[in-house]
């Protein structure tokens, strides 16, 4: 079971990874072929939607890991439920833009190339709200494999349905009409797949299922909601306070590296099982273990990860975008700063020791932070201002008020908390070798690609001998388990 629980979450993870992949690779893509303007309204018309679709989802993309499992006599309906529902909020963020939106969002971010590039996405949100039940949907019904399949397919249906036509008729409206049909062919592979996983029983809705699956997952949406808001304030209030073309350029930064999702979905999966576990034999003492092995293990990849992308960010910029959006490693490198907290999910201890109330609270003070900072910040240092507000919040306020309830809730010391002297050992050998990396870069004009490359390298080597000499990791059992793994591949 532990081992399944991990493969879920990874897929689920991956999934999302994927997402932010995809999105990476059309940004490499299209800030080539677009000017910096149009490449702002592409990016707007994306955020639009992001930003809106969990008023409309409200958790109901989750709603199926529960009504669904123990599900014998009519399955077809429990999902139809869920679909309608979804298509129901879908419709409202179309009608929304044909009845004006458009117009109203145009005016907020000072674009009006976004009057018909917001129109040209209304189909978009009736394709893609009902997909997001999908992962519930199939993994309750342990169909795995198939969700693993449908990550995959449906990103690169829409890579493709974006990218190449744009590769011909370099103009946003082109990119969004790709975008809209992607959605369409990824939405009837979605419908496929879930209807046969779901073939069992009367396929008409019930108003009493409906209200079940509603009153299921409002609350469970609204704290999703709330964090999902405060993740992109930063990116609407540049859009808002900024020309297009700043924008551009601090959008392309504010990103996620792919990487950590899939590292902390993965160890959040099988550590919850194992928190909830401990907390009700009341054995919190190795709960705290098991926080600084989780901790420690997160941050051997993370924090080098960090130090070196603070130091390459330029050229990793210019590789990436091209010269013209060297100013992303601005914002970039602000938000790396974020790493350190990841490597431990507060929200996974509080929903094991039953004291999820507190998630909420994580959510809700960024959201008030940012609202009550953001434009101030903007105001002072440009559109950086939003990224430094973001990062202050978490470090001031968030990861405080996270580390009051979790000491009260294991009945432990802040000192004692933390594996302090690990992490704190981990950043020594992840900073030492960037002393070489920036010498080097200095003193070696290469271009950003053979740089990139060789600092890599020469990063990676210095790391795995820090690591070594600091006690903090077994290289020669690493490497062995490296050549067994591709020696079972190749077999």
């Amino acid at each position: 079971m532990a081992q399944s629980r991990s493969i879920k979450a990874i897929i689920l993870a991956s999934g999302q990874s994927l997402t932010t992949l995809v999105g990476l690779v059309s940004a490499v893509v299209l800030t080539r072929l677009f000017t910096q303007d149009d490449y702002a309204t592409y990016r707007q018309t994306l955020l639009a939607y992001t930003f809106a679709a969990p008023f409309v989802i409200l958790g109901l993309d989750r709603a199926l890991f529960y009504f669904l499992p123990n599900e014998k006599r009519r399955t077809r309906g429990v999902l139809v439920e869920n679909l309608l529902l979804l298509a129901v909020g879908g419709l409202g963020l179309t009608l929304f833009l044909l009845a004006g939106g458009n117009h109203l969002l145009a005016g907020r971010f000072n674009n009006p190339a976004l009057v018909t590039a917001l129109l040209l996405l209304a189909p978009y949100p009736l394709f893609m709200v009902p997909t997001t039940t999908l992962s519930a949907c199939l993994l309750a019904r342990d169909r795995t494999a198939q969700v693993a399949a449908y990550n995959v397919s449906s990103r690169l249906i829409m890579l493709l349905a974006v990218v190449l036509p744009c590769l011909f008729f370099p103009q946003p409206t082109v990119a969004i009409v790709g975008m809209v049909a992607g959605a369409g062919i990824a939405a009837m592979i979605a419908m496929t797949l879930m209807f046969r996983a779901c073939d069992s029983g009367d396929w008409r809705p019930t108003f009493g299922g409906m209200r079940s699956q509603i009153a299921f997952s409002v609350p469970l949406g609204l704290s999703t909601l709330v964090g999902t808001v405060s993740r992109g304030l930063d990116q609407v209030f540049v859009a808002a306070m900024c020309p297009a073309a700043t924008f551009a350029v601090f959008v392309n930064g504010a990103m996620e590296i792919p990487l950590v999702g899939i590292i902390t979905g993965s160890v959040t999966s099988v550590l919850i099982v194992d928190y909830a576990k401990l907390y009700k034999e009341g054995r919190l003492d190795e709960i705290v273990r098991l926080i600084h092995r989780a901790m420690v293990k997160c941050a051997l990849i993370l924090i080098p990860v960090m130090a070196f992308l603070l130091c390459m960010a330029p050229e990793l910029m210019r590789l990436l975008f091209g010269a013209r959006y060297e100013g992303s490693a601005v914002p970039f490198r602000i938000y790396l700063l974020l790493l350190p907290i990841r490597t431990l999910t507060f929200g996974a201890i509080f929903m094991a020791t039953g004291n999820s109330r507190y998630i909420l609270g994580q959510a809700i003070i960024p959201l008030v932070g940012k609202l009550l900072l953001t434009s101030y910040a903007i105001s002072y240092f440009g559109p950086s201002g939003a990224a430094m507000t973001t990062v202050l919040i978490a470090y001031c306020a968030t990861i405080p008020y996270s580390l009051v309830y979790l000491c009260r809730i294991l009945n432990e010391r802040a000192l004692r908390l933390f594996p302090w002297i690990s992490l704190l050992k981990i950043g020594l050998a992840s900073f030492a070798p960037t002393l070489v990396i920036l010498l080097m870069k200095n003193l070696l004009p290469w271009p950003d690609s053979v740089c990139l490359a060789t600092a890599s390298a020469v990063y990676g080597l210095m790391i795995l001998a820090m690591l070594k000499w600091l006690g903090l990791a077994d290289v020669g059992m690493m490497l062995a388990n490296i050549r067994s793994r591709l020696a079972q591949r190749f077999a």
